[in-house]
C-alpha cells in the first residue's frame, strides 16, 4: 500500500532513526519530571516565592495538585518545547531544506505534482507527531497513576491530543512557509518566532484582564487555555487547531504549486 505513497514512505524511512531517538528522549524527560511530583508536592511552600503573575503565566500557580503539576511542567513547558522543536524542524525539512539542497529537483523529475509531494510529506509529519503524542499519552497516564496525581486517564489523553495538535499546527506552518519561500533559514526562523511570540502573547494576555481576548488568536490558548487536564476534551479547541492547520497547509500548497523553483 505504501508503494502508492512513495514520498510518504521515503520520508518515514529517512526519519525513522531520528524518530526513535526523539521517542527515547521524550520518554526519558517525561519520566524524570513526572516522577518528581511527590517531591514538588512536599516543597509546596517554597513555590510561594514565585511572583503570582509569573506563576500564573507559566502555569506554576498550582504545582501541588496533579493536574496543576502536569499543566505547569509536562504539558505547559517541556512537552510543547520538545514536540514543537521536532515538528518545526520536520516541517522545515519537508520542502525548504530539500529545495535548497537540490534534492527536491530529483523528486519533481518524476511524474508527481508538487501538491501531492507536499501533502505526502505532511502525512509523514502527521504520523510522526501522532506517534509522539501516543507516547506522551500512554506514559504520562501510567506515571500519573503511579504518583497518585488523581488525574483521570481521559483528561491526560485530552491534554496529549491537544498538545499534539499544537505541534502539528506549527509543523504545518513550517511546511507552509517553506512552500512559500523555499528558504530553510527563513522558514525555521519565521516559524520559531511565531511559536515563541504566540506563547509570550498568550502568557502575558492571560494575566491582564483587558487583554484576555488576545489569547484567542494564539494556538497555545486553544491547546492549553481550555484546561484539558482539568476538564477533559474541549471540542472548540480541537476544531480550531485542526482548522488552523488545514488553512496554513492549503495556503502553503497553493503557493508551492505555483511558485517558480527553477526545476
Amino acid at each position: 500500500m505504501l508503494t502508492d505513497l512513495p514520498v510518504f514512505a521515503k520520508a518515514m524511512r529517512d526519519q525513522r532513526r531520528a524518530l526513535l531517538m526523539w521517542l527515547l528522549g521524550v520518554a526519558v524527560v517525561m519520566a524524570i519530571y513526572t516522577s518528581s511530583y511527590a517531591q514538588v508536592k512536599k516543597q509546596g511552600n517554597a513555590l510561594d516565592s514565585i511572583p503570582s503573575g509569573m506563576a500564573g503565566a507559566m502555569h506554576f500557580d498550582d504545582l501541588t495538585s496533579g493536574a496543576g503539576f502536569l499543566e505547569g511542567t509536562v504539558f505547559g513547558l517541556l512537552g510543547p518545547l520538545l514536540l514543537l522543536i521536532f515538528a518545526i524542524s520536520t516541517g522545515t525539512r519537508a520542502i525548504a531544506a530539500q529545495e535548497q539542497s537540490g534534492v527536491l529537483d530529483l523528486y519533481l523529475a518524476y511524474p508527481i505534482t508538487r501538491r501531492r509531494l507536499g501533502l505526502e510529506r505532511f502525512g509523514a509529519l502527521f504520523t510522526s507527531v501522532l506517534v509522539l503524542t501516543l507516547l506522551v499519552a500512554v506514559e504520562v497516564t501510567g506515571l500519573a497513576s503511579s504518583q497518585d496525581m488523581h488525574v483521570p486517564a481521559g483528561h491526560v489523553i485530552a491534554g496529549a491530543v491537544q498538545l499534539g495538535l499544537l505541534a502539528l499546527f506549527f509543523g504545518a506552518l513550517a511546511l507552509c512557509i517553506g512552500g512559500v519561500t523555499g528558504n530553510r533559514a527563513v522558514t525555521l526562523g519565521a516559524t520559531s518566532a511565531a511559536a515563541v511570540g504566540s506563547y509570550i502573547v498568550n502568557a502575558i494576555a492571560s494575566q491582564i484582564d483587558g487583554l484576555h481576548f488576545l489569547q484567542r488568536i494564539t494556538p497555545f490558548y486553544w491547546a492549553q487555555g481550555t484546561r484539558p487536564l482539568r476538564d477533559g476534551f474541549d471540542a472548540g479547541g480541537v476544531i480550531v487547531l485542526l482548522a488552523a492547520t488545514a488553512v496554513v497547509l492549503a495556503v502553503g500548497m497553493r503557493f508551492f504549486s505555483r511558485r517558480d523553483i527553477n526545476t
